[in-house]
């Protein structure tokens, strides 16, 4: 047992240090690849964190000459931290419909960010945003206490594989994408990758393991798949919303493929409830073997199938909602601006929330079949013993 211990460690222990070494390089390289921007929009020091301190006036602004300008607010603020730390200011707000709608009211007390912009020997300070990290980091300490207290060591796993992913995300592929590089192997590669360390982290190396990681991979496969032949068959050029524009206009600086972009969101958004599938349907399995060990894989293929019908329909809602949710507010202009059922039908907007649904939901269908009948073939020895076991004559 204890050497059992001491193997289980070892493989956990070896398997952060491989990732901390992919995480490390891989951000180094690709990091190293990124273009450098020129000018930037904004100066990240002219951003200074501030809390209202008294409110001087809050009226309509009427002035003609203003386009746009719908409400003016005078405030006294103080700077909480950094080069002006302690000193009060006077802020001057002028909110567009917009600006209103994001920002106003505001109030005596509340934390916020200013922007400071210098035109010469004059000085404006702008209110750009609340202060939300702080609630953030709150919201997700909470996750992570909660996760370890109920999850215990596989809950402790389970943030250890969700850090190392997000990194995967932020540091390796979002600079890999504006570096221009082959974003499709790419982003295939780091789910290969976040599936692996997942259940490594949380179930070691077994034959759950693999047959839950080639399950996952495989719908992963099919997912991307169809989506890369629908975006050529309906043409798509990635263009979703008018906030793309803005990536149009920086290809020459940065070069971005948009339909790359398209590709890699419907991998993943549907990796999360295919990598749910697939290790569900293997765990399932292996408990079935491990208390019915007569059983064969012929019925070990049919009880996976069946569990897998049971978790397709909810995982399949869970995408399609997700993707409803996220798609709503367009939806909503869409239908208040009275856009003809043919066009809303072509938008391209909506084609692509139904393919990422679609592509994604398929990715579940195809893992269920993929990780029964791994996990049927990797338990094929196990049969045979114990077929042999049953035969032998008392």
């Amino acid at each position: 047992m204890r050497r059992k211990q001491v193997k289980t460690i070892a493989i956990y222990t070896l398997t952060i240090i491989i990732s901390l070494l992919i995480s490390y390089f891989g951000s180094l390289y690709y990091t190293s690849k990124m273009p450098a921007i020129e000018n930037p929009q904004y100066d990240s020091s002219q951003f200074h964190n501030a809390k209202i301190t008294s409110i001087i006036s809050d009226k309509p602004y009427n002035d003609e000459n203003d386009f746009g300008i719908v409400q003016e607010v005078i405030f006294k603020a103080t700077i909480s931290k950094g080069p002006y730390q302690h000193r009060e200011i006077t802020v001057r707000q002028q909110f567009t419909l917009q600006t209103l709608e994001e920002l106003h009211p505001i109030k005596a007390g509340d934390s916020i960010i200013l922007y400071r912009i210098d035109f010469g020997s004059n000085v404006e300070w702008v209110l750009v945003s609340y202060q939300r990290e702080s609630p953030l980091w709150l919201l997700s300490g909470i996750f992570v206490v909660l996760i370890i207290l109920f999850g215990r060591m596989k809950g402790f796993s389970s943030i250890i594989s969700l850090g190392f992913t997000i990194f995967a995300i932020f540091f390796i592929l979002i600079p890999a994408i504006l570096s221009n590089v082959n974003i499709y192997a790419l982003s295939l590669g780091i789910v290969l990758y976040v599936t692996l360390l997942t259940f490594i982290l949380l179930s070691g190396i077994s034959k759950k393991t693999i047959a839950a990681t080639v399950g996952c991979f495989g719908g992963i496969a099919v997912a991307a798949m169809i989506a890369y032949l629908w975006m050529e068959i309906m043409k798509m050029s990635g263009v979703l919303s008018d906030e793309y524009i803005y990536l149009i206009l920086l290809k020459d600086e940065i070069p971005i493929d948009l339909r790359g972009i398209m590709f890699i969101a419907v991998i993943i958004g549907a990796l999360g409830a295919v990598m749910d599938v697939s290790m569900s349907i293997a765990s399932a399995l292996e408990e079935i073997m491990i208390n019915s060990p007569t059983i064969t894989p012929k019925e070990v293929v049919k009880s996976g199938l069946n569990i897998g019908r049971d978790i397709m329909g909810t995982m399949s809602n869970t995408l399609i909602l997700a993707y409803i949710g996220s798609a709503l507010p367009f939806i909503l202009l869409l239908i208040i601006y009275a856009r003809p059922a043919t066009l809303l039908a072509n938008s391209e907007y909506i084609a692509s929330e139904i393919m990422q649904a679609v592509a994604g939901s398929l990715g579940i269908l195809f893992a269920m079949p993929i990780t029964a009948l791994t996990t049927a073939a990797l338990y094929k020895a196990s049969f045979k013993k114990s077929d042999s076991l049953t035969k032998t004559p008392n």
